[in-house]
């Protein structure tokens, strides 16, 4: 059993992310993913991977990517299969999510070279890259102002793009009183086979705010910023194009009930399709959005 206690925070978030599995977050939807795309393309079946090679990238240019925060390296490879790029390098703190990376992308016979470290600290010898990709990882940075200004921004090439597929709700998941109220609401309606927490015959009755110290504990880069994601985005960079994706309701609704939500029965397409309308409405109503997608440039002066 691995120890909830780390000598230092880089440990404890390590440690967070290479044990991390899930089975029953919002994410393995696929109709949650679908809408992300309609949303990003216009297309239910147009990644934005797909989506930002064609509109923004020249497949005949010798193309570098730097993604950081990469996980186990889905989107560089979804990115390297739209055409080739020189160079593609993948970033992330887990180095048993760097081993998984390395595994897929060698089963698919992709060059990506994939590094297991702090980002902070690599030294990237004056390399320029054409593409700096954050997926669900810009949130876990402090200070996210200067951190965009002093180690993103020296990365990008002069006609460069930083692409951002991000959580930028509250800060440590502090939700809004108004979208508890929302989520436990929706919450209500939805039968109680659909609320069932997994592995026990407990039912989920009522969303909550994490506890402060609890994150700390299990994850100290959990969202410490995250409300001031988009205006350091703003303050650093040009907006080529921004579109609010949502996740007020679905990401704390769903949590720990989302396997629930992964099949093909009509009453669940039913469900879900309920649930997706309801956020939208809400973040019409409320401005009250969680997260972004993004695409951005240097901007003039810089």
């Amino acid at each position: 059993m691995r120890k909830l206690f780390k000598f230092s925070n880089q440990n404890r978030v390590a440690s967070k992310w290479d044990s991390f599995h899930t089975e029953s977050d919002f994410w393995v939807i696929p109709e949650v993913k679908a809408d992300w795309d309609y949303k990003i393309s216009g297309n239910l079946n147009v990644t934005y991977e797909e989506y930002v090679a064609k509109k923004y990238l020249n497949p005949t240019s010798k193309l570098t990517l730097l993604s950081i925060g990469c996980g186990e390296g889905l989107h560089e490879r979804n990115f390297a299969k739209q055409f080739h790029f020189s160079k593609i390098i993948g970033i992330d703190i887990s180095s048993e999510s760097i081993k998984n990376a390395i595994s897929f992308a060698e089963s698919e016979h992709l060059k990506i070279d994939y590094l297991a470290g702090d980002f902070t600290k690599m030294n990237f010898q004056n390399q320029k890259f054409d593409v700096i990709l954050f997926d669900s990882s810009l949130h876990h940075f402090e200070k996210l102002k200067s951190f965009l200004k002093n180690n993103i921004n020296p990365l990008l090439s002069k006609d460069g793009i930083v692409v951002v597929f991000e959580y930028c709700g509250p800060n440590r998941l502090q939700w809004r009183p108004s979208q508890l109220k929302k989520i436990n609401q929706i919450l209500s309606n939805l039968p109680e086979s659909y609320r069932i927490l997994p592995n026990t015959n407990w039912i989920k009755r009522k969303a909550y705010r994490p506890g402060i110290l609890r994150m700390f504990l299990v994850d100290p880069s959990e969202a410490p910023d995250s409300e001031n994601l988009q205006k350091a985005l703003h303050e650093n960079f040009e907006i080529v194009e921004e579109t609010k994706l949502g996740w007020t309701i679905i990401q704390p609704l769903f949590k720990n009930i989302a396997h629930h939500f992964v099949n093909n029965k009509p009453e669940t397409k039913k469900l879900i399709r309920y649930i997706l309308d309801e956020e939208a409405s809400f973040v019409r109503e409320t401005n009250e959005n969680d997260a972004i997608f993004g695409i951005y440039k240097k901007l003039n002066q810089l």
